[in-house]
């Protein structure tokens, strides 16, 4: 018997309390995207940029704001399209990925192709075949950056399971099984830290602390991960 809270009540229950609300693009944004976008891929604004599940465009105003020449942005949503309005370089597709790729994207390939908060929505299958899609769309070069809820830690369980459109836990682990599902080389999994060097010590000593009072704990104690994948070997 199917599930009446399928993929599609998942994805109305999202968009009912999604904010369509324009973001401001602010310092701390700006710092925090030079560390865990530009410095974990090696990004230079010369490159093209693709981002899947962009949102209200709080990244690609981050990319405009570094001078990236070459910028799209993918959303399902179309409530979107206010919110978005004042990009000048990004283009924007509302519409599925699927389409979006097998159509105005067709034959196109990116150096980076960023997926922030959006693989813990999918499920599994699906984002397997999604980043299969990806890859083929990846200069020979690229890299894919995805940054999900951690599983491995209590602090990313509490994330992941504070909304129920999160149905994919990943974890390091899975991290680098998933690039091999799909033929991507996981190139490194990287805990999210505080940009703030002050909080980023704090909250390392922390969990040095948890480690020494625990008998067991996960190769990274942050609520979030980042993953870059390459192409790999042919």
């Amino acid at each position: 018997m199917a599930s009446s809270f399928d993929e599609t009540a998942r994805a109305e229950l999202y968009r009912a309390h999604r904010d369509r609300s324009a973001v401001t693009l602010k310092r701390k944004h700006i710092r925090q995207f030079d560390r865990e976008f530009a410095e974990l891929t090696q990004a230079q604004p010369s490159m093209s940029v693709l981002e899947i599940g962009c949102g209200a465009g709080l990244f690609l105003r981050y990319l405009e704001a570094r001078r990236y020449r070459t910028i799209i942005g993918v959303d399902s949503d179309p409530g979107l399209a206010g919110a978005l309005a004042d990009l000048r370089v990004a283009k924007v597709h509302l519409d599925d990925i699927r389409r979006v790729l097998d159509r105005p994207l067709a034959g196109r390939q990116f150096d980076r192709i960023v997926l922030f908060d959006v693989a813990e929505h999918l499920e599994f299958g699906v984002l397997v075949d999604l980043l299969k899609r990806l890859k083929a769309a990846l200069a020979d070069d690229g890299r894919i950056l995805l940054r999900t809820p951690n599983l491995a830690s209590p602090f990313g369980a509490a994330v992941f399971y504070g909304s129920f459109d999160h149905v994919t836990p990943l974890s390091p682990e899975r991290m680098r099984e998933i690039g091999v599902l799909v033929g991507l080389e996981c190139l490194g999994v990287y805990p999210q830290e505080p940009v703030p060097i002050l909080r980023r010590w704090r909250q390392r000593a922390a969990f040095r602390l948890l480690e020494w009072m625990a008998s067991h704990h996960p190769e990274a104690w942050t609520a979030n991960l980042l993953a870059v994948y390459g192409r790999g070997k042919a």
